[in-house]
């Protein structure tokens, strides 16, 4: 008693609009990127992320005046090894980890704030320029301090006055 066209579509006779070839949906490589990447060692932190925290070879930082940066600063590379993987697996935050770890004698718990390339030491701004915005350096950088763990939070042009 059902419809011609359910007749049709129970014994697979039922044609599909011409466009219908093209709603095929594209194989989804989430799953091969992620095992691929495993493969690698790329190991993904607790937000996601994979690699190091450095900007690729191909992607030069845009033009900016000053960047707004944390930092982790301890005396031993041992020390600042270990907070890297604490943080890299997800035991701490890097914030926790700046309040927590971190010498700096300004007392800011690893807030910098915003900085030019002059007000920093040479070595911290080098390595701080490979950082991708919004994301740190899993190898610490030595400098006439100590060793630092680098986040760059933001990279801004300021007028001069």
């Amino acid at each position: 008693p059902g419809s011609a066209q359910s007749c049709r579509a129970a014994q697979g006779h039922l044609s599909l609009p011409p466009y219908a070839a093209s709603l095929r949906m594209g194989k989804d490589r989430r799953k091969e990127k992620a095992e691929e990447s495993e493969s690698l060692g790329k190991k993904a932190d607790k937000f996601g992320k994979k690699g190091d925290g450095k900007i690729a070879q191909n992607q030069g930082p845009d033009k900016f005046t000053h960047q707004t940066c944390r930092h982790i600063l301890v005396q031993k590379q041992s020390d600042a090894l270990r907070i890297s993987e604490e943080i890299h697996t997800g035991k701490i935050s890097f914030n926790e980890a700046a309040f927590k770890y971190s010498e700096d004698k300004a007392g800011a718990h690893g807030l910098l704030g915003d900085k030019a390339q002059n007000e920093l030491d040479p070595d911290f701004w080098a390595a701080s320029i490979k950082c991708k915005e919004g994301d740190w350096l899993r190898e610490p950088v030595k400098t006439q301090w100590g060793w630092h763990l680098i986040m760059v939070q933001a990279r801004i042009t300021k007028k001069k006055k």
